[in-house]
């Protein structure tokens, strides 16, 4: 079914966006692959204040190859718990507002936000609509639905405010097979798809012993695969709705 407007917002086109819940480092070992292959990444960044300078080096050189540092929260709570129990003012202060002024004095300006477990409220989607181009918010693994049967994850039109993203780290138990399937809906259905991972894990050795990581190669053959049915690689601002 082909989705109508009434305003002028063109379709993005078939796409992909890729977004990371963790800090750049153990992705930093792609750099020149992602450059190679227009690849550009969304990092939603947690804990920034704990992060090492190096840390900071490797968020500048990937944000200058065109992938985005986004917010992801101070100490990356159960965000609805966190508001029941200390209200949304103190939530907007510690979590958001501290985090921002401190990437930003680094030379960062996160746009776009994700929610930590993607606990949500509506209240919170307001007020931090006041502050953030889009929020992302994720589908957990339910009723065995496969990807390209998720409608939650795929959109056309680059004015989104809020958005799903679904998982693929190992994880989640999503084949190959089930993620190449999720790009060709992308591409015949000329929307694009959001997914998202935390960690890479190189040389397939596990991140700290946790299954929250994507295995390199299998990751690369996404981006392959991606390529060769033509999906344009967006990050989270591309796909936005922008304040003005």
């Amino acid at each position: 079914m082909v989705q109508c407007r009434k305003d002028s917002t063109k379709p993005l086109g078939p796409g992909i966006l890729l977004t990371v819940d963790k800090p750049v480092d153990t992705w930093y070992y792609l750099k020149d692959f992602l450059k190679e292959n227009n690849v550009k990444l969304t990092f939603y960044i947690e804990m920034y204040q704990d992060l090492q300078d190096t840390s900071k080096v490797k968020m500048k050189a990937l944000m200058a190859d065109g992938h985005e540092m986004a917010h992801h929260t101070s100490t990356h709570p159960h965000s609805d718990d966190y508001v029941k129990q200390y209200g949304i003012d103190a939530y907007m202060k510690k979590e958001i507002f501290a985090m921002t002024d401190s990437m930003k004095k680094d030379g960062f300006n996160p746009v776009t936000y994700a929610y930590p477990f993607g606990d949500c409220t509506t209240e919170l989607d307001t007020r931090l609509l006041e502050h953030f181009n889009s929020l992302r918010k994720v589908l957990g693994t339910y009723m065995n639905k496969r990807i390209a049967d998720m409608d939650q994850v795929y959109f056309r039109y680059g004015d989104i405010k809020l958005f799903y993203g679904i998982g693929i780290d190992v994880r989640y138990n999503r084949s190959l097979d089930e993620v190449f399937e999720a790009l060709e809906k992308a591409k015949n259905s000329r929307q694009t798809v959001s997914l998202y991972c935390h960690y890479l894990s190189v040389d397939g050795k596990p991140h700290e012993g946790s299954d929250s990581h994507i295995l390199e190669d299998d990751f690369k053959k996404i981006i392959l695969k991606a390529k060769e049915l033509g999906l344009r690689f967006y990050t989270a601002s591309e796909v936005s709705r922008k304040k003005y």
